[in-house]
């Protein structure tokens, strides 16, 4: 693995739950996210084009909306923008006015609706867009972590399907392990590997590690199980040891408080 890739790797295993979690907080009237739908084709230079269908609830506060805002993550760290060619239309397919704004490694994306959502009401919004570097290439494996532009403010629900995703890989391409780590299936279609997912909410990215040759027998997950049933393991053993010396120790001060018993024939 290049340590780009890994650098990538480590980012994105705490950085994905970061926007999800901040949109948790959000008040209850304003708008909320009904479900999303995503679509991802990787090509063989790791580029990877997304088109994310949102439905959006109008929530029940007094006021129309009148813009809504997504944001994506930076996963790679080199401060650059992670999404290119971004194209929003409403649901009659009308092009919709958009602002970008990048902060450090956050890129907020706002959309003018063509029309005020009213509080009981629901939109429909499909984002189109490239992420140019998202697969990284090494041998004959590849690390692919698309950004999600994930809506700023909650689900209205946390039930299962909320969020469904279709991930294609590169042709040639098998899959080996990633985030998400539960796919709900993973499958062949036209020589390439799809990998669907249907969540609770959206996530900031997709990961996903493939390869052109044979799959290892441990993957990061795996190693991670490992170590951490080699931890629990060593932990259970200490605690096991512990136990019974503490056990032989009480029992040598049990011997050594009983008086020795002298000889009947000794006796006066």
């Amino acid at each position: 693995m290049t340590r780009r890739a890994a650098r990538r790797a480590l980012t994105a295993g705490v950085a994905a739950a970061v926007l999800p979690l901040a949109a948790s907080g959000a008040a209850a009237a304003a708008p909320a996210l009904g479900e999303v739908t995503a679509t991802v084709e990787v090509d063989e230079q790791g580029a990877a084009q997304v088109e994310l269908t949102y439905v959006v609830d109008g929530g029940d506060g007094p006021d129309d909306t009148t813009s809504l805002s997504f944001s994506a993550l930076d996963f790679g760290g080199d401060g650059a923008g992670p999404v290119d060619d971004l194209e929003v239309t409403s649901a009659d397919g009308e092009q919709l006015d958009t602002s970008v704004e990048t902060a450090d490694l956050k890129t907020t994306v706002t959309v003018t609706l063509d029309e005020p959502l009213a509080a009981g009401a629901e939109t429909t919004l499909t984002l189109r867009y490239t992420a140019l570097d998202a697969g990284v290439v090494d041998g004959d494996r590849m690390t692919t972590e698309v950004p999600v532009l994930v809506f700023d403010l909650p689900a209205a629900t946390t039930a299962p399907g909320v969020f469904a995703a279709t991930v294609r890989l590169a042709p040639g391409y098998d899959y080996v392990e990633g985030f998400p780590a539960n796919p709900e299936r993973v499958s062949a279609s036209e020589g390439r590997t799809e990998i669907a997912y249907e969540l609770p909410a959206a996530p900031s990215l997709l990961r996903s590690v493939a390869t052109t040759g044979d799959a290892p027998l441990l993957t990061l997950g795996g190693w991670v199980n490992l170590a951490l049933f080699l931890t629990l393991l060593a932990g259970g053993a200490a605690l096991a040891l512990s136990f019974t010396r503490g056990r032989a120790r009480a029992a040598e001060e049990r011997d050594d408080a009983t008086p020795a018993t002298e000889p009947a024939g000794r006796r006066h």
